[in-house]
Order: C-alpha cells, then sequence, then structure tokens
C-alpha cells in the first residue's frame, strides 16, 4: 500500500466517523422525540421494546465504530512503517504527526463518554419520565 492509498483511506475513515456521528445524534434525537410523544404514555412492555431497540442500534454504530478505529490504528501503523523505510511526504508527515499526537484517542474517549451519559439519561426518559412529568405537573398546577 503506497502512501497515497493510505492518506486516501485515512480521510474516507474520517468521513466514515462523522456519519457515524450524524447517524447517532439522529437515532438520539428521534428516540426523545419518541419518548416524548409516544412513550411517556405506553406501557412497560412497549418501552422495554423501544429501548432494547435503541440499545441494539447503539451497539451496532459501536461495534462499526470499533471496526473502523481498528483499521485506522491500521493505517498509522503503516505510515510509521513507511516512514521509517522510504520516507513520508509533507502531507503523509502531516497525517502521522495528526494520528500520534492523541486528539483521535481524545475525540474517541469523549465520544465514549457522553455515550454512556446519553444512554443512562434515555434509560431515564424511557422508564421514568412519566413520574417526573406527571409530579411537575401537579406541582405547578397546584402554585
Amino acid at each position: 500500500m503506497t502512501e497515497a492509498d493510505v492518506i486516501e483511506q485515512m480521510v474516507e475513515y474520517q468521513d466514515i466517523l462523522l456519519n457515524g456521528v450524524q447517524v447517532f445524534f439522529t437515532v438520539v434525537s428521534a428516540y426523545v422525540v419518541a419518548v416524548w410523544v409516544f412513550l411517556r404514555h405506553a406501557g412497560f412492555g412497549l418501552r422495554l421494546f423501544s429501548f432494547f431497540f435503541l440499545t441494539l442500534v447503539l451497539a451496532f454504530l459501536g461495534r462499526v465504530a470499533y471496526g473502523s478505529q481498528r483499521i485506522h490504528d491500521g493505517f498509522v501503523q503503516t505510515l510509521i512503517e513507511l516512514d521509517q523505510t522510504v520516507g513520508l511526504s509533507p502531507t503523509g508527515q502531516a497525517a502521522l504527526d495528526n494520528a500520534l499526537t492523541g486528539i483521535d484517542e481524545l475525540i474517541q474517549n469523549s465520544m465514549n463518554g457522553a455515550l454512556v451519559v446519553v444512554y443512562i439519561a434515555l434509560f431515564f426518559l424511557t422508564f421514568f419520565a412519566r413520574s417526573t412529568l406527571r409530579s411537575k405537573a401537579q406541582t405547578s398546577g397546584s402554585a
């Protein structure tokens, strides 16, 4: 694999990563709307099924992200090997420096942390939002 091939694939990886983030926000936004409009009035069984389905979708996205990250790590390793053998162009060196600074890992860890927080919040909204919304409505109405 040449340096040009690796750089092209790393740019494609960034496109896949951004698409994954876009799908994540779309799924979470749609689920929040579903909780607010439909699931807060639904029975436990439907809420359980909906949360299970959300879990499957998020697990699928996580698996795709994990696989993409492993491939990205392979591209970085290929750039390191090319740098040691034939040297890199300025573009290749910039891509390698960017990958080795830890920014990618910071973004990945931030997304993982955000996923955990969002997942816990969606769990709460799915199973406990009805009682919370009802108690706030009663408190506001009695004042």
